[in-house]
């Protein structure tokens, strides 16, 4: 089992590299203010350790007690899972390398890793939807938002879609799964913490937004990342999101008063601001991983 995890690590790193040179995403933008664009490092930083808090609540609350240490370990060492191509390495690595450390049932966590990441995405799209009311943008993407939140809800609120998902795994994989679903009150309870993290990612965006450009713009306009983020993720094909995640912050950058050239820059280098997280929060995972021993 612990070879698993090692096994995701180490393609995470392949995958990443090939998609990054491929996208030529590299280049780095005029700082106008490298202060702020420290602050949004911070802001970025925190909302990684808010996602592994979000983490070891969800599990707390079914049952699966694990450290803060190792929550944090495991979502930084296998944070570029997600740029394997299918996403299903994003869940399975986190759950792997859980299971490893805490002797824990693979099976289950997969599923509960896999829950996670639904009220993630669900969460981050609800914010990201404010974000298009504030700035009259709902013809652009509204319908696509509202029908891949509605789709989410059913997923974890309905008995019957949690049931059959855990039947079709069963019979493809020839397992016995007995699952949990978390209930509602379980699911609002979870909530804050996910828009949490989601919050402190839009602040940090927020703030290097302004850190590369003279243009004033709202606040609000770190809403931008929670919805470009989530549709990032919710887009199979890509890795890792890459390309699908400019579009959408292009388009909602220009939205709310930047000109296409810089919307488009910015956009870009939102990526690198991003990987640079990912840097932080895997070394901060390998370090505490390396003292768990």
């Amino acid at each position: 089992m612990k070879k698993l995890y090692h096994i995701v690590i180490y393609l995470s790193f392949i995958f990443l590299c090939v998609a990054l040179y491929k996208a030529d995403y590299l280049n780095i933008p005029e700082i106008h203010s490298f202060f702020l664009l420290f602050c949004s490092l911070f802001f970025l930083f925190a909302g990684f350790i808010g996602n592994a808090l979000s983490l070891k609540k969800t599990l707390d609350i079914v049952g699966f007690r694990i450290g803060i240490h190792e929550s944090i370990a495991g979502v930084g060492l296998t944070i570029f899972g997600k740029y394997i191509p299918g996403k299903i390495w994003m869940v399975f690595g986190l759950s792997s390398y859980i299971a490893a450390k805490g002797n824990h049932d693979l099976r289950q966590l997969t599923i509960l890793s896999l829950d996670v990441q639904i009220i993630s995405l669900w969460t981050g799209l609800f914010l990201g939807f404010i974000g298009l009311l504030i700035f009259d943008g709902f013809h652009l993407w509204g319908c696509l938002v509202i029908g891949l939140w509605l789709c989410l809800s059913l997923v974890i609120f309905s008995r019957f879609l949690h049931l059959l998902i855990i039947k079709i795994y069963n019979f493809l994989f020839r397992k016995d799964i007995v699952t949990f679903q978390l209930l509602a009150q379980q699911v609002f309870r979870l909530v804050p913490w996910y828009c949490g993290y989601w919050m402190l990612w839009a602040i940090g965006f927020y703030l290097q937004i302004i850190s590369l450009t003279n243009v004033e713009i709202s606040f609000f306009s770190g809403l931008g990342f929670p919805l470009a983020g989530t549709l990032g993720i919710l887009a199979i094909i890509a890795p890792g999101g890459l390309g699908v995640r400019e579009g959408v912050l292009t388009g909602y950058l220009a939205l709310v008063g930047l000109p296409i050239n810089e919307a488009t820059t910015i956009a870009i280098s939102t990526r690198l601001w991003f990987l640079g997280g990912e840097v932080l929060i895997f070394f901060t995972g390998w370090i505490l991983h390396q003292f768990s021993k």
